[in-house]
């Protein structure tokens, strides 16, 4: 079916018929390779640990094609095993619970292991397990998380939010208490603001989010912020279909956007649980940048002892980073130190992972910095000054692992030391905290998942590539390898003809920099034909869009990677590239960007790539080019149809930020900077320049990229009376980009757009 320009389509919940462009085979070949098809027939391809606490143990679900087993593993000895004798617990669950049992596929979950005995909770109820002597019988309690909780490492309390306050329930009774009473819908403890994560439709409605908190060790507190929104600016959505027989409801919620007044801050507290205490933490509160849109303890983390609280404080715009430290008594709070620089200063070059911040018993702290150019770990005294570099050189640290003080070594990841290999792999490395040379303890040329045994004594290595099937092993602390746990099973994929994507590297448009990207070529190939060219986009500065592991399991990064797969079916050649920008290079890649969004990951750069691959593969048709993506990604597929027109033909941009302006002030503050000209960056400056097709995508409830973005774009559009397509999905939010009704739109406009059209 054709979408007419300036027609507005209304998407169903219920799956579209087939599009008279494709035939239903062509679109049940495609959808083989969508993530939620894909990823579920692939086995063995991770390993998640369960440490068995005071050993070297511990324990992980296989799922394999034979079904479910709980594998233990002894890391000292090198032994692995069942983790108990599955057929026999089936049988006495099930003659205990009258219920039948699989023991290929056993109802089990939260299972302990320890002293002889496995508890776990199956059937709605709490069971133990005697591994000895096989006797099971129900257990007072397991203590577990319920929905919206968040469980003390001594499995004695839950903390949750409710009515906007913090409560904590008693595990082992069930008994309730609030440990605060004053919260407000906009003054909310333990909360995010409504800008981040949450579809504005279920905000109160939906109690399972976790309160955004930190037990200490000990369990005896927390770490968490009052939320506070009260003055920030309402935005609106207008839900157009709230129900058949409804009218249209407007919702409203709190959004700063960049350059305004007031943005959501976040008041760092303490909560005492014994004593039912809160205790203010004595520093201004933080306001909302990017870090707050990460794992609760990125912000606030906790001494071993549970004595001390620790903590990031950001200015807007992020361009200082200071470390605190506070007593959980009183509150009392001190600057440790504090880094500065032109753009903005990270905390790791990670998403979402603990800052690369270490206290050592001496009172030293690891710190990591990109003040030489690279990221890199630094050694500061007490009194905040720089001792001494740790690691050094044109290369990026990624996360700190483990720090054995005894030893006096620090195990992190990095990338980009290896001469050879692609600079976004990660590996294991261990260096001494007084400098030296980095010893390498993962030597395959990979990407390497890398854990670290609570106790320091050995580590998982998941290493992988997207033409290199997963292999799980034990390795000691020299990076011998002890034991293979696991080896990734892709029978399944291979019987569909797949192969893997084929990697690439191309140089910069100013030729000083390797680009890295992957080919993705449907499985019915044939080199002598020609094929229309899609890119799928992600211009950063957040992540990257190109897989480098093995894509397993469902993460952003490897969903894309299918989703590309997938189209490529239909007869096109996809490809992935990250261009300067992006994460986890140098500080001068990365900064590519910074107020200058509107390069959308070196456009230039993308066009040149391709033209460099079509060189050598001349299957690749230049004159048919496609491009697509999601959020920031529909934001670069707008700015590369109308930046290059020459070029890009056909595109399908979704959720777009197409003006930074009217998008989070975490956002626009950081990678703009305060105050800037944001004219560069605004998409729709340039609605005259559209000559190809170009599809535009929102969700009618996108409280995270609202859809007065696209709005905006349409309005500049019709404005230079230039013709496009335009698609609005009711009651969807930000994440609409794997809906069935997306994806069938999706195949449909390249298949008819790029694919149908003959040649030049």
């Amino acid at each position: 079916m054709r979408l007419f320009p300036h027609l507005i389509l209304i998407s169903m919940l219920v799956t579209p018929a087939v599009s008279s462009s494709l035939e239903a085979a062509d679109i049940a070949r495609a959808e083989r390779f969508l993530p939620a098809n894909v990823i579920p027939v692939l086995y063995n391809v991770t390993v998640a640990p369960n440490w068995i606490d005071g050993t070297d143990s511990f324990w992980y679900l296989k799922t394999g094609r034979d079904g479910k087993e709980f594998v233990l593993v002894d890391g000292e000895n090198c032994t692995k095993q069942p983790a108990f004798d599955h057929p026999a617990l089936a049988e006495a669950l099930a003659q205990e619970s009258g219920t039948s049992i699989d023991p290929s596929d056993l109802p089990i979950s939260i299972i302990a292991i320890e002293n002889g005995t496995v508890r776990f909770s199956a059937l709605n109820k709490s069971w133990e397990y005697d591994l000895n002597g096989g006797a099971i019988a129900e257990a007072p309690f397991v203590r577990e998380e319920g929905p919206g909780e968040t469980l003390s490492p001594n499995g004695e309390f839950a903390l949750f939010v409710q009515d906007d306050d913090l409560w904590v329930r008693e595990t082992s009774t069930g008994d309730r208490r609030p440990l605060t009473t004053d919260g407000s819908p906009n003054c909310a403890y333990a909360t995010r603001s409504e800008t981040v994560l949450h579809p504005v439709s279920l905000i109160r409605q939906n109690e399972s989010s976790k309160p955004y908190a930190v037990w200490s060790p000990d369990s005896r507190r927390i770490a968490t912020f009052r939320m506070d929104q009260r003055n920030v600016t309402a935005l609106h959505l207008l839900q157009y279909v709230p129900g058949n027989d409804t009218r249209p409801r407007v919702w409203e919620y709190r959004f700063a956007m960049p350059d305004d007044e007031t943005v959501p801050v976040y008041e760092p507290l303490a909560v005492d649980i014994q004593e039912n205490r809160v205790v203010p933490v004595s520093y201004r509160p933080q306001p909302e940048v990017s870090l707050m849109d990460t794992n609760d303890d990125v912000l606030q983390w906790w001494s071993e002892d549970g004595k001390t609280l620790y903590s990031l404080y950001a200015e807007r715009g992020e361009k200082s980073l200071r470390l605190l430290r506070t007593d959980p008594e009183n509150g009392d709070t001190e600057e440790i130190l504090e880094e500065e620089g032109p753009t903005y200063v990270e905390a790791n070059l990670d998403y979402a992972s603990r800052p690369n911040v270490r206290f050592l018993s001496s009172g030293d702290v690891i710190w990591f910095s990109e003040k030489s150019g690279y990221g890199h770990l630094y050694l500061y005294g007490e009194d905040g000054e720089e001792k001494w570099a740790i690691t050094g050189g044109d290369w990026a640290v990624r996360t700190i692992l483990y720090v054995d003080e005894n030893r006096s070594q620090v195990y992190f990841t990095a990338g980009g030391r290896e001469p050879g290999r692609d600079p976004y792999y990660r590996h294991l490395y261990r260096a001494n905290l007084d400098g030296g040379d980095e010893v390498l303890l993962t030597p395959e040329d990979a990407d390497h998942e890398v854990q670290i045994s609570p106790r320091g004594t050995f580590f998982l290595d998941t290493y992988s590539r997207v033409d290199l099937p997963p292999v799980t092993v034990l390795r000691d602390l020299n990076g011998t390898t002890t034991m293979i746990l696991e080896e990734g099973d892709l029978e399944n994929l291979t019987d569909m003809g797949w192969k893997p994507p084929e990697r690439f590297s191309s140089k910069s448009s100013d030729g000083d920099v390797d680009l890295y990207g992957l080919i993705i070529k449907p499985t019915n190939f044939n080199a002598s034909l020609k094929y229309p060219v899609v890119e799928t986009v992600y211009p950063g500065p957040w992540t990257v869009v190109t897989a480098k592991s093995f894509p397993g399991e469902m993460t952003w990064v490897n969903k894309i990677f299918w989703r590309g797969q997938a189209l490529a079916e239909l007869g096109f050649v996809v490809v992935t590239l990250d261009g300067p920008g992006t994460p986890y290079r140098s500080k001068e890649f990365h900064d590519a960007s910074y107020g200058r969004l509107g390069d959308a990951g070196g456009l230039a750069d993308h066009v040149q790539a391709l033209q460099q691959l079509a060189k050598e593969r001349p299957y690749m048709d230049l004159e048919r080019v496609g491009i697509f993506g999601h959020s920031a990604g529909g934001f670069m597929t707008a700015q590369a149809l109308l930046t290059y027109p020459e070029f890009y033909k056909v595109g399908v941009a979704s959720s777009g930020d197409y003006d930074s302006r009217f998008y989070g002030s975490y956002w626009g503050e950081k990678y703009e900077g305060l105050k800037p000209d944001y004219d560069e960056q605004l998409t729709a400056l340039k609605a005259e320049n559209l000559t190809g097709k170009l599809l535009l995508v929102t969700g009618d409830m996108d409280d995270n990229v609202n859809p007065c973005m696209t709005m905006q774009l349409v309005d500049a559009f019709i404005a230079a009376d230039r013709p496009f397509d335009f698609l609005v999905m009711t009651n969807r939010n930000h994440d609409l980009s794997y809906d069935p009704y997306y994806i069938h739109r999706l195949f449909d406009y390249f298949t008819e757009q790029l694919r149908d059209q003959a040649p030049a």
